[in-house]
């Protein structure tokens, strides 16, 4: 009588071809497909043993062999988190009559805790839960997060330069100035109470003989030549005047 009321219940939340309608689940764990899951540890354990089973829901939602060993080895090595699992998924799991079956476009209660396992899947994230309450492998797809393009700090703050240090100034002792020269000195030799020096001049005697040309030719007769004065000559100079006797 149980069994045929839980087939019941699953099949009226099975999507119908003609339209599909989201299928909500007002409580986990009335039809598992490995029963509760305690800690980690035991998850590692059920995985491991129940291997089968879990490679069959994994099938059941779309998952390629590669994909599905990625997602054994990660918990395995656990690679893994502890989350609130999102309400809306695309698809869960389930087991009844040692048969796997799937559900999809399901919503599970709020606060539903459980494990996720992330694949990368293109430009999308396959994000594996299992509820901790039925364990039933259950997906959702959602974009990968697209990481922003941080572009290049173009502005380069301007260091200062360093200011040189002023190069030290050799102070250079003063330079005497130059003495000056002595003009060149001429010695005088001057005699006290010299007479003043006179040039004698001798032309006046060149033209004694003219003279008396012309005095012949004005005259009829002889004429005797008045004796020209001899002009007294000066004493020569630089000569002091002797000494009366």
């Amino acid at each position: 009588m149980k069994r045929r009321l839980l087939a019941l219940l699953l099949c009226t939340a099975l999507p119908l071809p003609a339209g599909a309608q989201t299928h909500v689940i007002a409580e986990l764990g009335t039809a598992p497909l490995i029963g509760r899951v305690a800690s980690t540890q035991q998850l590692q354990i059920d995985v491991r043993k129940q291997h089968a089973v879990f490679e069959a829901a994994g099938e059941g939602l779309g998952l390629t062999p590669s994909e599905f060993t990625q997602f054994a080895q990660r918990i395995a090595q656990r690679q893994l988190s502890y989350v609130v699992i999102p309400r809306r998924l695309d698809a869960m799991s389930w087991r009844s009559g040692g048969r796997v079956h799937v559900l999809h476009d399901v919503v599970i209660p709020a606060q539903t805790m459980g494990w996720e396992v992330d694949l990368r899947e293109g430009d999308r994230i396959l994000a594996l839960f299992i509820p901790n309450k039925c364990g039933n492998l259950s997906l959702l797809r959602k974009p990968a997060p697209r990481l922003a393009r941080v572009a290049p700090a173009e502005i380069a703050v301007a260091t200062p330069a360093p200011t040189p240090s002023a190069a030290p100034v050799a102070v250079l002792p003063p330079t005497p100035a130059p003495s000056p020269t002595p003009a060149p000195y001429t010695k005088v030799s001057m005699s006290t109470g010299a007479a003043p020096s006179h040039h004698f001049r001798a032309w006046p005697l060149l033209l004694l003989p003219i003279i008396a040309l012309f005095a012949s030719h004005g005259h009829s007769g002889p004429v005797q030549a008045a004796p020209l004065p001899v002009p007294a000559l000066p004493p020569a100079a630089g000569c002091p005047t002797p000494a009366p006797k």
